[in-house]
Protein backbone atom coordinates (compact mmCIF):
# COMPACT_ATOMS: atom_id res chain seq x y z
CA UNK A 1 0.00 0.00 0.00
CA UNK A 2 1.33 3.15 -1.17
CA UNK A 3 0.45 6.67 0.12
CA UNK A 4 -0.04 7.69 -3.91
CA UNK A 5 -2.67 5.42 -4.39
CA UNK A 6 -4.48 6.53 -1.07
CA UNK A 7 -4.36 10.18 -2.21
CA UNK A 8 -6.27 8.44 -5.49
CA UNK A 9 -8.66 6.37 -3.61
CA UNK A 10 -10.08 9.34 -1.65
CA UNK A 11 -10.18 11.61 -5.22
CA UNK A 12 -11.86 8.77 -7.03
CA UNK A 13 -14.14 8.51 -4.04
CA UNK A 14 -15.47 12.05 -3.51
CA UNK A 15 -15.68 12.39 -7.31
CA UNK A 16 -17.27 8.80 -7.72
CA UNK A 17 -15.46 9.16 -11.35
CA UNK A 18 -12.64 7.71 -12.52
CA UNK A 19 -12.87 10.12 -15.43
CA UNK A 20 -12.80 13.30 -13.49
CA UNK A 21 -10.12 12.01 -10.75
CA UNK A 22 -8.10 11.11 -13.77
CA UNK A 23 -8.31 14.66 -15.03
CA UNK A 24 -7.83 16.01 -11.66
CA UNK A 25 -4.97 14.31 -10.36
CA UNK A 26 -3.37 14.42 -14.25
CA UNK A 27 -2.42 10.46 -14.98
CA UNK A 28 -4.11 8.49 -17.55
CA UNK A 29 -7.37 6.58 -16.84
CA UNK A 30 -6.04 3.25 -17.01
CA UNK A 31 -2.90 4.00 -14.81
CA UNK A 32 -5.47 5.20 -12.02
CA UNK A 33 -7.60 2.28 -12.30
CA UNK A 34 -4.86 -0.23 -11.95
CA UNK A 35 -3.95 1.91 -8.66
CA UNK A 36 -7.35 1.20 -7.60
CA UNK A 37 -7.01 -2.59 -8.16
CA UNK A 38 -3.62 -3.16 -6.75
CA UNK A 39 -5.03 -1.07 -3.63
CA UNK A 40 -8.22 -3.71 -3.09
CA UNK A 41 -5.97 -6.34 -3.84
CA UNK A 42 -3.57 -5.09 -0.97
CA UNK A 43 -6.50 -4.81 1.64
CA UNK A 44 -8.15 -7.94 0.17
CA UNK A 45 -11.51 -5.74 0.17
CA UNK A 46 -13.79 -4.28 -2.09
CA UNK A 47 -13.92 -0.49 -2.43
CA UNK A 48 -15.69 0.35 -5.26
CA UNK A 49 -18.55 -0.60 -7.05
CA UNK A 50 -18.75 -0.16 -11.09
CA UNK A 51 -21.99 0.96 -11.89
CA UNK A 52 -22.23 1.85 -15.71
CA UNK A 53 -20.22 4.48 -16.35
CA UNK A 54 -19.95 5.91 -12.62
CA UNK A 55 -17.88 4.47 -9.58
CA UNK A 56 -19.11 4.22 -5.65
CA UNK A 57 -17.44 3.28 -2.55
CA UNK A 58 -18.67 -0.07 -0.92
CA UNK A 59 -19.95 0.08 2.78
CA UNK A 60 -15.73 -0.74 3.41
CA UNK A 61 -14.92 1.76 1.00
CA UNK A 62 -16.48 4.36 3.23
CA UNK A 63 -15.18 3.67 6.31
CA UNK A 64 -11.63 2.87 4.87
CA UNK A 65 -12.20 6.54 3.16
CA UNK A 66 -13.34 7.85 6.58
CA UNK A 67 -10.15 6.61 8.36
CA UNK A 68 -7.96 7.27 5.67
CA UNK A 69 -8.70 11.29 5.21
CA UNK A 70 -7.97 11.22 8.69
CA UNK A 71 -4.88 9.58 8.57
CA UNK A 72 -3.90 11.82 6.01
CA UNK A 73 -4.72 15.45 8.13
CA UNK A 74 -2.16 13.81 10.62
CA UNK A 75 0.56 13.01 8.18
CA UNK A 76 0.17 16.55 6.73
CA UNK A 77 -0.26 18.64 9.72
CA UNK A 78 2.86 16.67 11.39
CA UNK A 79 4.88 17.76 7.80
CA UNK A 80 4.07 21.37 8.48
CA UNK A 81 4.25 21.20 12.77
CA UNK A 82 8.14 19.76 11.56
CA UNK A 83 9.03 22.77 8.91
CA UNK A 84 7.51 24.97 11.30
CA UNK A 85 10.90 23.71 14.25
CA UNK A 86 13.31 24.93 11.67
CA UNK A 87 14.69 27.72 11.90
CA UNK A 88 15.19 28.04 7.93
CA UNK A 89 13.10 30.87 6.19
CA UNK A 90 12.90 29.01 3.31
CA UNK A 91 10.25 26.37 1.86
CA UNK A 92 6.85 26.82 -0.26
CA UNK A 93 3.28 28.77 -0.28
CA UNK A 94 0.44 26.95 -2.16
CA UNK A 95 -2.08 29.64 -2.75
CA UNK A 96 -5.61 28.98 -5.00
CA UNK A 97 -7.19 32.09 -6.51
CA UNK A 98 -10.77 32.17 -8.48
CA UNK A 99 -9.91 32.36 -12.42
CA UNK A 100 -11.33 36.30 -12.23
CA UNK A 101 -8.99 37.23 -9.81
CA UNK A 102 -5.97 35.16 -11.09
CA UNK A 103 -5.67 37.03 -14.20
CA UNK A 104 -5.55 40.30 -12.09
CA UNK A 105 -3.61 39.50 -9.11
CA UNK A 106 -1.08 36.60 -10.46
CA UNK A 107 1.68 38.08 -11.32
CA UNK A 108 1.79 41.07 -9.12
CA UNK A 109 2.14 38.67 -6.08
CA UNK A 110 4.47 36.19 -7.54
CA UNK A 111 6.37 39.64 -8.06
CA UNK A 112 6.38 40.46 -4.83
CA UNK A 113 6.64 37.82 -3.08
CA UNK A 114 10.39 36.97 -5.05
CA UNK A 115 11.35 40.53 -3.58
CA UNK A 116 9.93 40.05 -0.10
CA UNK A 117 11.07 36.68 0.42
CA UNK A 118 13.12 35.20 -1.82
CA UNK A 119 14.02 31.98 -0.53
CA UNK A 120 10.12 31.16 -0.37
CA UNK A 121 8.77 29.59 -3.52
CA UNK A 122 5.22 29.81 -4.18
CA UNK A 123 3.10 27.70 -6.40
CA UNK A 124 -0.54 29.62 -7.22
CA UNK A 125 -3.43 27.42 -8.61
CA UNK A 126 -6.52 28.63 -10.09
CA UNK A 127 -9.72 27.06 -10.28
CA UNK A 128 -13.62 27.04 -8.79
CA UNK A 129 -14.47 28.58 -5.30
CA UNK A 130 -16.14 25.36 -4.40
CA UNK A 131 -12.63 23.09 -5.63
CA UNK A 132 -10.32 25.58 -3.72
CA UNK A 133 -12.54 25.33 -0.44
CA UNK A 134 -12.16 21.44 -0.53
CA UNK A 135 -8.18 22.10 -1.52
CA UNK A 136 -8.15 24.32 1.74
CA UNK A 137 -9.37 21.84 4.09
CA UNK A 138 -7.71 18.97 2.73
CA UNK A 139 -4.36 20.87 3.14
CA UNK A 140 -3.66 21.17 -0.04
CA UNK A 141 -3.15 24.55 -0.01
CA UNK A 142 -2.16 27.36 2.49
CA UNK A 143 -4.05 30.55 1.82
CA UNK A 144 -7.24 30.30 -0.69
CA UNK A 145 -9.21 33.09 -1.95
CA UNK A 146 -13.02 32.10 -2.41
CA UNK A 147 -16.54 33.11 -3.47
CA UNK A 148 -19.59 33.74 -0.60
CA UNK A 149 -18.33 31.63 2.00
CA UNK A 150 -21.40 29.71 3.40
CA UNK A 151 -19.56 26.70 4.82
CA UNK A 152 -19.41 26.11 8.58
CA UNK A 153 -16.47 24.49 9.33
CA UNK A 154 -13.91 24.94 12.44
CA UNK A 155 -11.41 23.99 10.04
CA UNK A 156 -11.38 27.71 8.32
CA UNK A 157 -10.48 31.08 8.65
CA UNK A 158 -12.04 33.67 6.57
CA UNK A 159 -12.32 37.39 6.55
CA UNK A 160 -13.55 39.64 3.81
CA UNK A 161 -11.53 40.65 0.79
CA UNK A 162 -13.73 42.44 -1.81
CA UNK A 163 -17.10 42.90 -3.61
CA UNK A 164 -17.59 41.49 -7.46
CA UNK A 165 -20.64 43.17 -9.75
CA UNK A 166 -21.47 40.49 -12.00
CA UNK A 167 -22.02 41.32 -15.59
CA UNK A 168 -24.50 40.01 -18.54
CA UNK A 169 -22.42 38.98 -21.24
CA UNK A 170 -23.21 39.06 -24.98
CA UNK A 171 -21.53 38.64 -28.70
CA UNK A 172 -20.36 41.61 -29.76
CA UNK A 173 -22.81 41.36 -32.81
CA UNK A 174 -25.87 40.15 -30.12
CA UNK A 175 -29.17 42.67 -30.28
CA UNK A 176 -28.35 43.57 -26.54
CA UNK A 177 -24.82 44.41 -27.47
CA UNK A 178 -25.39 48.10 -27.41
CA UNK A 179 -27.69 48.48 -24.53
CA UNK A 180 -25.39 49.36 -21.01
CA UNK A 181 -27.94 48.10 -18.85
CA UNK A 182 -30.75 45.29 -18.45
CA UNK A 183 -32.96 44.64 -15.48
CA UNK A 184 -32.79 40.83 -13.54
CA UNK A 185 -35.80 39.79 -14.58
CA UNK A 186 -34.59 40.59 -18.18
CA UNK A 187 -32.40 38.21 -17.54
CA UNK A 188 -34.11 35.55 -16.06
CA UNK A 189 -36.33 34.84 -20.02
CA UNK A 190 -32.07 34.66 -21.73
CA UNK A 191 -31.30 31.62 -22.57
CA UNK A 192 -28.03 31.48 -20.08
CA UNK A 193 -25.29 28.78 -20.14
CA UNK A 194 -23.53 28.72 -16.27
CA UNK A 195 -22.61 26.06 -14.45
CA UNK A 196 -24.38 23.57 -12.42
CA UNK A 197 -25.87 24.09 -8.68
CA UNK A 198 -22.61 22.85 -7.10
CA UNK A 199 -20.75 26.03 -8.02
CA UNK A 200 -21.10 29.84 -6.45
CA UNK A 201 -21.77 31.64 -9.21
CA UNK A 202 -24.92 29.47 -10.42
CA UNK A 203 -26.02 29.39 -6.95
CA UNK A 204 -25.52 33.58 -6.76
CA UNK A 205 -27.51 34.00 -10.08
CA UNK A 206 -30.43 31.83 -8.65
CA UNK A 207 -30.64 33.58 -4.90
CA UNK A 208 -30.54 37.00 -6.82
CA UNK A 209 -33.50 36.04 -9.15
CA UNK A 210 -35.41 34.92 -6.23
CA UNK A 211 -35.37 37.41 -4.78
CA UNK A 212 -37.74 38.97 -7.60
CA UNK A 213 -39.75 35.96 -7.82
CA UNK A 214 -38.11 34.96 -11.01
CA UNK A 215 -35.51 31.74 -11.80
CA UNK A 216 -33.11 31.76 -14.85
CA UNK A 217 -33.60 30.12 -17.94
CA UNK A 218 -30.41 27.22 -18.52
CA UNK A 219 -29.94 26.13 -22.05
CA UNK A 220 -26.75 24.67 -21.13
CA UNK A 221 -24.24 23.88 -17.97
CA UNK A 222 -21.03 24.26 -18.54
CA UNK A 223 -18.43 23.87 -15.92
CA UNK A 224 -15.51 26.12 -18.07
CA UNK A 225 -15.04 29.70 -17.73
CA UNK A 226 -13.44 29.39 -21.52
CA UNK A 227 -16.24 27.66 -22.51
CA UNK A 228 -18.65 29.87 -21.04
CA UNK A 229 -17.14 32.71 -22.57
CA UNK A 230 -16.59 31.17 -26.18
CA UNK A 231 -20.30 30.10 -26.14
CA UNK A 232 -21.36 33.64 -24.92
CA UNK A 233 -19.03 35.02 -28.06
CA UNK A 234 -20.82 32.71 -30.69
CA UNK A 235 -24.27 34.72 -30.05
CA UNK A 236 -27.49 33.57 -29.02
CA UNK A 237 -26.94 32.61 -25.56
CA UNK A 238 -25.64 34.76 -22.82
CA UNK A 239 -23.65 33.99 -19.57
CA UNK A 240 -23.06 35.97 -16.37
CA UNK A 241 -19.63 36.68 -15.30
CA UNK A 242 -17.47 39.55 -13.28
CA UNK A 243 -16.08 41.69 -15.30
CA UNK A 244 -11.85 40.20 -14.42
CA UNK A 245 -13.11 37.42 -16.22
CA UNK A 246 -13.62 38.61 -19.84
CA UNK A 247 -11.14 41.23 -19.81
CA UNK A 248 -9.11 40.13 -22.48
CA UNK A 249 -12.06 39.20 -24.78
CA UNK A 250 -13.68 42.78 -23.99
CA UNK A 251 -10.22 44.17 -25.39
CA UNK A 252 -10.22 42.13 -28.28
CA UNK A 253 -14.05 42.71 -29.08
CA UNK A 254 -15.30 39.61 -28.81
CA UNK A 255 -17.83 40.29 -26.35
CA UNK A 256 -19.90 43.20 -24.88
CA UNK A 257 -20.92 43.33 -21.16
CA UNK A 258 -24.23 44.91 -19.80
CA UNK A 259 -24.83 45.99 -16.50
CA UNK A 260 -27.77 44.04 -14.46
CA UNK A 261 -29.73 46.24 -12.50
CA UNK A 262 -32.47 45.80 -10.26
CA UNK A 263 -30.76 44.51 -8.77
CA UNK A 264 -27.39 44.86 -8.79
CA UNK A 265 -25.87 41.47 -9.03
CA UNK A 266 -22.36 40.59 -7.23
CA UNK A 267 -20.40 38.45 -5.30
CA UNK A 268 -18.35 38.74 -1.96
CA UNK A 269 -14.81 37.61 -2.07
CA UNK A 270 -13.31 36.04 1.45
CA UNK A 271 -9.61 35.40 2.14
CA UNK A 272 -9.93 31.82 3.20
CA UNK A 273 -6.49 29.93 5.05
CA UNK A 274 -6.50 26.44 7.43
CA UNK A 275 -6.62 26.60 11.19
CA UNK A 276 -5.01 23.60 11.46
CA UNK A 277 -1.67 25.31 9.45
CA UNK A 278 0.65 27.65 11.55
CA UNK A 279 0.57 31.50 10.42
CA UNK A 280 4.05 31.47 9.64
CA UNK A 281 5.97 34.64 8.25
CA UNK A 282 5.45 33.53 4.55
CA UNK A 283 1.63 33.07 5.03
CA UNK A 284 1.45 36.41 6.76
CA UNK A 285 3.13 38.19 4.02
CA UNK A 286 0.94 36.80 1.52
CA UNK A 287 -1.90 37.09 2.93
CA UNK A 288 -0.77 41.47 3.13
CA UNK A 289 0.49 41.57 -0.37
CA UNK A 290 -3.25 39.89 -1.67
CA UNK A 291 -4.84 42.31 0.54
CA UNK A 292 -2.72 45.35 -0.77
CA UNK A 293 -2.92 44.35 -4.59
CA UNK A 294 -6.64 44.16 -4.58
CA UNK A 295 -6.89 47.27 -3.12
CA UNK A 296 -4.90 48.81 -5.32
CA UNK A 297 -6.38 47.32 -8.14
CA UNK A 298 -9.78 48.08 -6.90
CA UNK A 299 -8.57 51.96 -7.00
CA UNK A 300 -7.36 51.71 -10.47
CA UNK A 301 -10.74 50.68 -11.40
CA UNK A 302 -9.06 47.18 -13.13
CA UNK A 303 -10.99 44.66 -10.89
CA UNK A 304 -13.78 44.18 -8.46
CA UNK A 305 -15.83 47.15 -7.31
CA UNK A 306 -15.87 47.67 -3.32
CA UNK A 307 -12.71 46.63 -0.88
CA UNK A 308 -13.92 45.02 1.93
CA UNK A 309 -10.53 43.98 3.70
Amino acid sequence: MKLRQLQYFLEVGDLESVTKAAERLHIAQPALSRQLRSLEQDIGVRLFNREGRGIVLTNAGQVFRDRVRSVLRELDRAQIEVKALSRSPGGRIDVGLPYSISQAITRALVDRMHDELPSVSMRVIDGWSGFIIEWLMRGRLDLGVIYDHTLKSDVLRIEPLAEEEQFLVCGRKDPLANREEITLAEVSRLPLVLPSREHGLRVAVENFMQMIGCVPTIQTELESIVGLKQMAQKGQVYTILPRGEMEAELAAGLVNRIRIVEPTVYRKLFIARSNERPNTVPMKTVLKIVKEETERLIKAGAWASKYLG
